[in-house]
């Protein structure tokens, strides 16, 4: 299912497998990431321990204070957080520092911006910097992960620098910002297919789903679940290989009769699993 205008293209030689760690952080880290390495953490919704009223400024401490500095949210600039009722708002910043700062509460929300189920998208590297607009849609979409993979139809290790993958993580920062998300979706750094199928993430999941045109979908199982993982190929789609290796592990899913594009594919994915699992389920 994830085609392009590309029927096919050579494969290209991949590096060795990309351990992937087992477990995502929740916290903003430092930025130091190695050169190369194009990951950045994730980010649980942002929250203050107090009851938030419309209008009534409200002081906040240091922690809070990195984590709006790591979503580049500037004074006089909105964001989204959770007050001691479960409650979401939007709220203004007035000012903060090293120590913490001050925002108001302007807005409450009626619905909360939080996805209510765990997706990673694992999306093979797409060439023409078109993963800056997958990054900006999977994180619109509700995704709690990103997983650039390295395959035998995408852009290959040692080209990825040419996609300004440096860029990806401020892309899914402004995002967030514009979809108002008050979490932060975790970039992983790229892996290899063979990595990413040997990995505890992997392995975690309750369904494991990827986009294939050429075969039939797989019945969809009978208990919703949580925890869910779309593949979703490059120009040319999976190659036979790794259509191969990904069937013990994953269903196929196929999308119609129409070949899409690679990230006409994605967007049509996650909405696909949004509308029969997550946020969009009760929508109609």
């Amino acid at each position: 299912m994830a085609r392009d205008d590309k029927d096919s293209r050579e494969p290209q030689t991949r590096p060795g497998p990309i351990e992937l760690r087992p477990r995502e952080a929740s916290a903003p880290k430092a930025r130091g990431a190695a050169p190369r390495d194009y990951s950045a953490p994730g980010d649980e919704p942002l929250s203050v321990p107090a009851t938030l009223k419309i209008d009534e400024p409200f002081r906040f401490d240091r922690g809070l204070a990195k984590r709006l500095r790591m979503r580049e949210i500037n004074p006089k600039e909105a964001f989204t957080l959770r007050d001691a009722s479960g409650g979401f708002f939007r709220a203004s910043l007035k000012e903060y520092d090293a120590r913490g700062g001050l925002a108001v509460a302007y807005e409450p929300m009626s619905r909360s911006p939080e996805p209510t189920i765990d997706l990673t998208l694992a999306c093979a590297v797409l060439a023409r910097q078109r993963m800056h607009w997958v990054v900006q849609k999977a994180t619109e979409l509700g995704v709690r992960r990103i997983l650039p993979l390295l395959t035998e139809h995408s852009v290959p290790s040692d080209a990825i620098e040419h996609e300004q993958a440096h860029a990806w993580a401020g892309h899914i920062a402004r995002a967030a910002r514009q979809c108002r998300r008050s979490s932060l979706p975790h970039l992983l750094a790229p892996a290899t297919l063979d990595a990413f199928l040997a990995s505890p993430l992997f392995a975690s999941a309750d369904l494991r789903l990827f986009l294939d045109d050429r075969s039939d979908s797989a019945p969809i199982p009978p208990e919703p679940p949580k925890r869910i993982i779309l593949l979703v190929g490059p120009e040319g789609g999976f190659s036979d290989a790794e259509r191969h290796g990904l069937a013990p592990h994953a269903r196929p899913w196929a999308l119609g009769g129409r070949v899409l594009r690679a990230e006409t594919a994605v967007l049509a994915g996650l909405t696909g699993v949004q509308m029969t699992w997550g946020d969009f389920r009760n929508s109609l």
